[in-house]
C-alpha cells in the first residue's frame, strides 16, 4: 500500500512541475492493477501543445526515473533464472540448425 502511495505522489509532484503540463484538466493517476511481476500504475497528463508531447514524455519517464531511484522504489522488469543442477556431469548438446533443415526456412 505505501509503497504504491509514495510512487503515485512521486508521479503527481513530477507531472505538476513540468513546463508544458497543463494544471487543468490536471493530472489523472490511476492503479491499474497487478503485472506478472509489477504494479501497474497510469499516468496521463494534458499538455498545451501536441509539439511538446516527445519532450513533455522523455521528461516525465527521467524524473520518474531520478526520483524513483532516489526514493528507493523499484522499477521490476522481467528476468529469468537458470539454476543447473551441478550434482553429476552437465551434458551439452548442439544441434547443427541452417536454414532449410529440420522443417525451417526453405523446406
Amino acid at each position: 500500500g505505501s509503497d504504491v502511495d509514495r510512487a503515485m505522489g512521486l508521479m503527481k509532484e513530477i507531472a505538476e512541475e513540468q513546463e508544458h503540463v497543463l494544471d487543468d484538466p490536471a493530472p489523472v493517476l490511476s492503479f491499474e492493477g497487478f503485472g506478472d511481476n509489477s504494479l501497474s500504475l497510469n499516468l496521463r497528463v494534458y499538455i498545451d501543445s501536441i509539439d511538446h508531447r516527445l519532450s513533455t514524455i522523455t521528461a516525465l519517464h527521467k524524473e520518474i526515473n531520478r526520483r524513483f531511484n532516489e526514493a528507493g522504489i523499484v522499477i521490476a522488469f522481467p528476468q529469468r533464472d537458470l539454476h543447473l543442477d551441478t550434482n553429476g556431469p552437465l551434458r551439452i548438446s548442439i544441434d547443427d540448425f541452417r536454414p532449410g533443415k529440420h522443417g525451417g526456412e526453405g523446406a
